[in-house]
């Protein structure tokens, strides 16, 4: 009898179960091993992200729309019981937010009420694993995994000690060593009267500081997506609400409260805010590539995959993206109107590409102020204004990057090449993890409210004071009480701070794809270690970047690379 252990039980711990019961029930081979999962978290299948007690102002960044693609789990079959089917997302939805017109604004949801969806997925395969004695569930936090004589010695925080035959880890986001910058806040805050926040998740900390109130200035370093996460919680969770002024743009006005903190400055290095999808479904097939388009982008990155076809850092990426975008762009019946072909487009794509703050008039100007830029944005979202190239450029990649992030992973490239890549695809999210509408029309009610001041949005001088952080821009100045940290800090192996990953550094068991990137794997997920020899323990998820591309969104812990885990693990029983 195989001993299995499960480490970490999130969506992607729930779908590993999922997919290795069905390879053993079509194999027959269910007598062959024992399952323990080990979770520390209440509710199994969510994880801290998909947590169903956090608040509502936390929303998930994908629309209802686009979460048709979480895919249902089908009826399993074993000799003696059966696990039933449970409904994709879609048809679990209630009846009013099924197939909505494709001119309803898409709805994004709170992320716990995607979390009430993994958790009733979950109780629904292990409560009758565990009525049949199939599965262990420990809640535990494991610190260190060892291998000896064949066999892993998983070692919990209460100093317990468990033997398996083999390990997966599934154990999502992790900490890792804090930014220099941040570094620097947290040890200026001790003992004084002005605060630091090192993460903003969990955002109850932020909502329940009594650090906070309607005299304080905070900075939220970060113009990403957890930053409107925590201008929501210093918002609607003090109290403030947004009126909905048109229901079709959101336009809102913010109608404050005596708890609402006096400023919000947002700042990042280059100041530039995060453009919103297309408003609706009609909208955003405009920019969706033909079939064709489609298939020529796998082609080109399959070849360069395979290692058939050579290239140069990421220009290969660079040069489909140009050829498909530059066509998208051509078609577009709102874009601004220039007499150029698709030559002269691509040329501008690629350079573009290479250099963000280049300037051209199909672009928007990156040197106007931010909130400038962001109305720009959100105006182009609802079709209302002409369409810049960068925009269309940004939305092109968003319905690629399913593709990219498929058939880009363990390609057989170089390790220089995969960061390349990997770093255009973090520079191109700015546009396609672009947060929803409504979002972004908050940001703007904040500012016409004069609670938003995005004056320091670009590399503001930063000054510690005795009374807080003196933030200077062109002339103009503020003392901030408390500096809130959004940037969300990237899986680099190396960095993170978990007992577990430093203690499997330490134990010459992973090994980093490359030293700004995660664990080194194979394509079924098994870790290929320093010794280069195959060992049976898994890295599934977000640590295995690099690896794997494309490892944030909640569809890609419910994809194919998951079976092909599921099919190695039970090849090897």
């Amino acid at each position: 009898m195989r001993k299995l252990a499960i480490v970490g039980f999130g969506p992607r711990g729930l779908h590993s179960l999922e997919c290795l019961c069905i390879k053993l029930s079509k194999e027959q081979k269910d007598k062959y091993v024992t399952i323990t999962i080990f979770e520390n978290e209440e509710d199994l299948g969510a994880g801290k992200v998909w947590n169903v007690n956090q608040p509502n102002v936390n929303w998930i960044n994908i629309s209802e729309r686009a979460l048709k693609d979480l895919s249902g789990r089908e009826k399993i079959k074993f000799s003696d019981f059966e696990i039933p089917a449970f409904p994709s997302y879609k048809k679990w939805l209630p009846k009013k937010d099924k197939n909505l017109s494709k001119t309803i604004p898409d709805k994004f949801p709170p992320r716990n009420k995607v979390g009430c969806y993994l958790i009733e997925r979950a109780n629904s395969i292990i409560s009758v694993l565990k009525a049949h004695d199939k599965i262990k569930i420990l809640k535990a936090v494991i610190v260190n995994v060892d291998f000896k004589s064949d066999k892993f010695n998983l070692t919990s925080l209460d100093k317990e000690i468990f033997i398996f035959d083999e390990v997966l880890l599934t154990i999502g986001h992790q900490t890792t060593k804090f930014d220099k910058d941040v570094e620097t806040y947290e040890v200026q805050s001790l003992n004084r009267k002005h605060t630091s926040f090192s993460q903003v998740y969990p955002l109850k900390k932020i909502i329940n500081s009594d650090k906070i109130t309607s005299e304080t200035n905070i900075a939220i370093r970060g113009l990403g997506l957890s930053m409107i996460d925590a201008v929501r919680a210093l918002t609607i969770e003090k109290s403030g609400r947004f009126k909905i002024l048109n229901k079709k743009t959101f336009e809102s006005e913010f109608i404050s409260s005596s708890n609402v903190a006096h400023k919000i400055i947002p700042y990042s290095l280059n100041g530039l805010p995060m453009a919103p999808k297309p408003i609706h479904a009609k909208m955003d097939e405009i920019f969706k590539p033909s079939k064709k388009q489609l298939k020529f982008f796998k082609k080109s990155i399959k070849g360069v995959a395979n290692g058939k076809k050579e290239t140069n850092g990421n220009s290969f990426l660079m040069e489909v993206i140009a050829e498909i975008g530059s066509e998208v762009y051509l078609n577009l019946e709102n874009r601004i109107s220039l007499n150029i072909d698709k030559k002269g487009l691509k040329k501008i794509i690629i350079i573009l590409l290479e250099d963000d703050s280049y300037k051209h008039d199909l672009i928007e100007d990156s040197s106007q102020d931010t909130a400038t830029i962001l109305a720009s944005f959100v105006e182009m979202a609802i079709g209302k204004r002409q369409i810049s190239l960068d925009y269309c450029v940004g939305q092109v990649v968003r319905h690629c990057q399913p593709i990219l992030y498929k058939t880009f992973s363990h390609a057989k490239v170089t390790e220089e090449i995969i960061s390349e890549v990997i770093k255009l695809d973090e520079q191109l999210k700015r546009y396609s993890y672009g947060p929803p509408i409504e979002s972004m029309q908050q940001l703007l009610a904040l500012h016409r409210a004069e609670i938003i001041d995005f004056s320091f949005a670009a590399n503001p001088k930063i000054e510690h004071k005795e009374n807080g952080w003196k933030f200077s821009k062109n002339g103009k100045e503020i003392t901030v009480n408390t500096i809130i940290n959004s940037v969300l800090s990237a899986p680099e192996i190396l960095d993170v701070t978990a007992p577990i990953i430093r203690n499997l550094l330490k134990n010459d068991i992973i090994k980093p794809i490359h030293t700004k990137l995660g664990v080194h794997t194979n394509k079924n997920g098994i870790i290929i270690n320093a010794d280069k020899k195959e060992i049976p323990l898994a890295v599934l998820g977000r640590l295995a970047k690099g690896s794997v591309i494309g490892v944030d969104a909640i569809l890609e812990c419910f994809g194919p690379r998951i079976k092909d885990w599921a099919k190695g693990c039970v090849s090897r029983l």
